[in-house]
């Protein structure tokens, strides 16, 4: 009775894994065969197929078939006599490593000396890799004369699934998304495009860093950083630090300034990135008879007198003075230096002869 026990269990579990095989199939050492398993899910492990009925005086052997990798996935299970023999794997099925050889994982339990019996079996994508970013960060530089819709980036990120539903990515900006930038799809090149959508000036900000996602249907992402960095465009004209100075100088002197207020005559380059020489001159003189009584140094901006002057015939002086970019004369600014004449006691009292008295005691 336990004798009889034990074969039925023996049995039971001989079923079951006939049962838990994918297809049950025989040879023919003849004429061959050829059996289409079905369909399973990338990732199985397990028996593929249990071959039955081998006559005795058979011998099998695994060979490939279609495939040049399928066999790295497989093993036969089988000694020379047995009735029965396993296909089973011995590692999960790939089909990203699979479907660049076949369309399906092809392989042969071929009879020695005898026919090939074919068989395959079609192995189901699943989402199982998430899309990698070519890099884990992008750099690039914009300048701020750029125009709206200007591709300042290009980032990609590639999935290996196999399907193209598993496969296809979105792209997104993660917050705090700068208001300057959007990211767009382009099918061209299977990747994502930074867009310029709002002007940027390099006065205001000069680096722009920003983190993008690229996620797939099943929610598996990663993300990389974009970094861009502002690059000054020549657009802007010089400044002078003030639109009015003062100067003074003692009348019937000549040569420098005895001071000059809020501080010393200077303008620069409005695109400080930049930042191109300029050359000072003088554009008038009010009253415009002074004219030819000061000079400027054309690189320094110091003004010079070069001619006394009196303060009994004028007080102050105006001198418009500009500041020229020296590599393009269409930018310019202008300021007014506003010159005090100092007096000075240069003419001596005069004494009237015509009226005197005297008196004799």
């Amino acid at each position: 009775m336990a004798l009889f026990s034990v074969l039925v269990i023996l049995a039971c579990l001989h079923v079951d894994s006939v049962r838990s095989a994918i297809g049950s199939t025989e040879v023919n050492c003849g004429s061959g065969s050829n059996v289409a398993l079905g369909r399973v899910e990338e990732g199985f492990e397990g028996d593929i197929e249990i071959i039955t009925n081998i006559s005795p005086d058979v011998r099998l052997v695994l060979e490939p078939y279609r495939c040049s990798i399928c066999l790295q996935y497989l093993e036969l299970v089988y000694s020379d006599g047995d009735s029965t023999a396993t296909v089973r794997t011995i590692k999960p099925l790939d089909l990203e490593e699979i479907k660049p050889s076949a369309d399906a994982l092809y392989y042969s339990v071929s009879c020695v000396r005898g026919a090939k019996n074919i068989r395959s079996l079609y192995v189901l994508d699943i989402n199982d890799n998430p899309p990698i970013f070519q890099t884990n960060s992008y750099t690039g530089t914009v300048s701020d004369g750029t125009p709206v819709g200007w591709v300042c980036q290009r980032v990609k990120a590639i999935d290996k699934d196999a399907t193209t539903e598993n496969k296809r990515v979105t792209y997104s900006m993660l917050p705090p998304v700068p208001e300057h930038f959007g990211v767009r799809y382009n099918p061209q090149y299977d990747a994502a495009d930074i867009e310029l959508i709002k002007p940027v000036n390099y006065n205001d900000v000069k680096k722009y860093v920003f983190m993008v996602e690229a996620k797939d249907i099943g929610g598996l992402r990663d993300t990389t950083t974009v970094t861009l960095t502002i690059e000054d465009f020549d657009n802007l004209n010089p400044y002078f630090d003030h639109c009015l100075y003062k100067a003074s100088i003692e009348e019937n002197q000549v040569g420098l300034f005895s001071d000059i207020t809020p501080e010393p005559i200077k303008a620069q380059d409005g695109d400080t990135g930049i930042n191109e020489p300029v050359v000072y001159s003088i554009t008038s003189v009010i009253p415009n008879e002074y004219q030819n009584s000061f000079e400027i140094d054309r690189n320094t901006g110091v003004i010079s007198v070069t001619a006394a002057l009196d303060r009994e015939q004028t007080g102050q002086i105006a001198i418009v003075i500009q500041a020229t970019q020296q590599n393009d004369a269409s930018k310019t600014a202008d300021a007014v230096v506003l010159v005090t004449i100092v007096d000075v006691t240069d003419n001596p009292p005069k004494i009237d002869q015509g009226v005197h008295s005297s008196h004799l005691a």
